[in-house]
């Protein structure tokens, strides 16, 4: 893998390759979390450098879910990707949509931090939410718990050179932290301060002021 950060034009590249219509045609019918700019580079991406392993939490109402999954489906070959939302409402929504997008019923499961075992050893890829689809109160387990769980269970299976999505986290070219102040997040800002966080960034939506002007905080990195 191409060890380097990308540029803007080389994603472009890769949009006019894989993304505009009729190649990918976004989902508009149910709530995303990310916006069409984001979208395209996650799809763009996933198309470039070809995991045949995934793993997304939280999935939200399955629009993220569509576009990895529509992104496998295109790469051709066999794939597996393992979905997990804790709200069963949204889980309900994200199997919904994801048959009604991509034509393949795929199983969400609920609660991560209860279904290790549904992980496989090796990932190629992960997408992760900083708000792992809880909010931090008195029933439930704090956030930065759950990111520490998810330092110590998930980025040790991801593969060497293998790809990472942070969702809400977006670093610019210092190295400073800019997004949206997640408690998750912040854990995992400080790990990648001491060096302890085994990434190295590929891509950040908001490096650009033309994509920070119109998406939200996103950024993709690569297991060393």
């Amino acid at each position: 893998m191409d060890h380097r950060e990308l540029t803007k034009n080389e994603l472009n590249d890769l949009a006019d390759k894989y993304w505009w219509k009729p190649i990918y045609e976004f989902p508009n019918d149910f709530e995303h979390r990310l916006d069409k700019v984001s979208s395209r580079i996650l799809y763009c991406l996933l198309r470039k450098y070809q995991p045949k392993v995934c793993l997304e939490f939280g999935t939200s109402w399955g629009g993220t879910s569509c576009v990895i999954i529509s992104a496998l489906q295109a790469n051709g070959g066999d794939f597996k990707f393992v979905g997990f939302e804790k709200l069963e409402e949204l889980r309900l929504e994200t199997e919904k949509h994801i048959e009604q997008k991509c034509g393949q019923k795929i199983e969400i499961f609920k609660d991560i931090t209860e279904n290790l075992d549904k992980i496989p050893q090796e990932l190629d890829f992960v997408f992760i939410d900083p708000d792992w689809d809880i909010t931090e109160d008195e029933n439930k387990q704090p956030l930065v718990d759950i990111a520490k769980w998810t330092f110590e269970n998930i980025i040790p299976r991801v593969k060497k050179d293998g790809l990472v999505c942070l969702h809400d986290w977006s670093v610019n070219r210092e190295l400073e932290y800019e997004g949206g102040g997640f408690p998750g997040i912040i854990y995992f800002i400080e790990l990648f301060k001491e060096k302890k966080m085994p990434l190295e960034k590929l891509f950040s939506v908001w490096d650009e002021p033309e994509y920070k002007a119109s998406s939200i905080a996103l950024s993709f990195w690569r297991k060393t």
